[in-house]
C-alpha cells in the first residue's frame, strides 16, 4: 500500500487526506497544532478546520516532523505560503530526494516571488520530483464528496499519469497539464481578484462593476502568466478562470468574503480577530505588485487592488482611475 503525508491540518490538506484515504491510501497527516492531532484521535473529526467530516482510521495524525516523514513515498504540502518555508526547512532532514512531492499551496512567496514549487526546491536544494493540484475545488464539498474537477500539472507524463490514476475516482476528476507554472499563477492571483469582486459588493457597487473586473482582473492575470513563461491556454482551463469564477461567485470563499468585509469598512486586524485567518489573497497582493514592478507590466487592477489594501486607497478611486484611463481594445487587427 502506497503510504503519504499530508503537511498540514488544514482545511484542504485534510479534505485531500479524505480523498486519498477513500482511495485506498494510508495517510500521515502531520498537524502543527497538536490540539487539532489530539482531537483527531480520540473522535476522528478535524473540528477547527473541518467540522463534521468524519475520518477516515486510515489517517493518522502526526505532531513530528520526523514521525510524519519518514518512509513515505509521496509528500502532499498544504501550508500557507507564508509559512511554507520555515516548515520545509524544519522537516528537510527527514526527506528522502526520492519522494515525489505534490504541491496544494496557493501563492506567491514576498520579496523572492518563488511559487511554492520554487520554495521548496530553494530549501531542499535540488531538483523535486513534482506535481500542483489545484483548480475550483472547495475543501468541505470535496470531503463530503461532491462532484470536483481539478488541474493537475507534473514535471512529465509519466508523473502525471501516475497521480492521475491515484487521485481519480467517482466524484474527483484531474486533468493533467505539464505547465507547472501556469497553474500557480492561475491558484495565487485568482485570490487577489476575488478579494476586489467581494470588495466591490461590500461596498454596494453594481454587478455591472463586479463583471467588468472580473474579465479586467482575468485578463491581467493571463499576462501575467506569459510575462513569467507559461502560456496563455493554461490560464483557460480549470485552474485559471475555473479557479477564478468559483473563488470570486463561490458562497465559502473566503477571499471573497474577507473582500466583502473590507468593503463594508472593516480593517484587516479585525476581520482576523473575528475570523481568525486571513487568506492568501493578501499575502498575494503584495508580491504581484513586485512582479509588475520587476516584469514592468501595466496591470491597473493588480495595481488597483495593491493600493486599496497596502496604502488606503478607496473603492471609489480605484474604480474612478479605471474609467479615466485612456480608451484600449479587446480585438487585434
Amino acid at each position: 500500500m502506497t503510504t503519504v503525508c499530508i503537511l498540514g491540518e488544514g482545511a484542504w490538506g485534510t479534505s485531500i487526506a479524505t480523498l486519498l484515504a477513500h482511495n485506498g491510501l494510508k495517510i500521515k497527516l502531520w498537524c502543527y497544532d497538536p490540539a487539532v492531532a489530539q482531537t483527531i484521535k480520540k473522535t476522528r473529526f478535524n473540528e477547527r478546520y473541518l467540522p463534521n467530516i468524519y475520518l477516515d482510521p486510515a489517517i493518522e495524525p502526526h505532531t513530528y516532523l520526523k514521525e510524519a516523514l519518514e518512509n513515505v513515498e509521496i509528500i502532499f504540502e498544504a501550508i500557507p505560503v507564508k509559512f511554507l518555508r520555515s516548515v520545509v526547512e524544519q522537516g528537510k532532514p527527514f526527506v528522502s530526494k526520492k519522494c515525489l512531492w505534490v504541491i496544494l499551496s496557493k501563492g506567491i512567496e514576498q520579496n523572492t516571488l518563488l511559487f511554492p514549487t520554487e520554495i521548496v526546491e530553494n530549501v531542499l536544494g535540488y531538483e523535486l520530483k513534482k506535481a500542483v493540484l489545484v483548480g475550483p475545488s472547495f475543501a468541505r464539498e470535496v470531503a463530503e464528496k461532491k462532484i470536483t474537477a481539478v488541474t493537475l500539472a507534473a514535471q512529465d507524463c509519466e508523473v502525471g499519469l501516475f497521480l492521475q490514476s491515484l487521485l481519480a475516482n467517482e466524484y474527483f476528476r484531474p486533468y493533467l497539464s505539464l505547465d507547472l507554472i501556469g497553474v500557480q499563477v492561475g491558484a495565487a492571483l485568482k485570490n487577489v481578484i476575488a478579494l476586489a469582486i467581494g470588495m466591490l459588493d461590500g461596498a454596494g457597487f453594481s454587478e455591472n462593476a463586479a463583471a467588468f473586473i472580473f474579465a479586467r482582473g482575468f485578463h491581467e492575470i493571463v499576462q501575467i502568466a506569459q510575462a513569467l513563461g507559461s502560456k496563455a491556454d493554461t490560464l483557460y482551463g480549470l485552474s485559471g478562470i475555473g479557479d477564478l469564477v468559483l473563488t470570486a461567485m463561490g458562497s465559502m470563499s473566503k477571499n471573497r468574503e474577507v473582500g466583502k468585509r473590507l468593503g463594508q469598512g472593516e480593517s484587516l486586524e479585525s476581520i482576523l480577530h473575528k475570523t481568525g485567518y486571513i487568506p492568501e489573497g493578501i499575502n498575494t497582493v503584495q508580491a504581484v505588485y513586485q512582479i509588475m514592478l520587476k516584469k514592468n507590466l501595466d496591470l491597473p487592477v493588480c495595481q488597483g487592488i495593491y493600493e486599496i489594501i497596502k496604502q488606503q486607497k478607496t473603492i471609489s478611486e480605484f474604480l474612478e482611475e479605471l474609467m479615466t484611463r485612456p480608451l484600449e481594445q479587446e480585438c487585434r487587427n
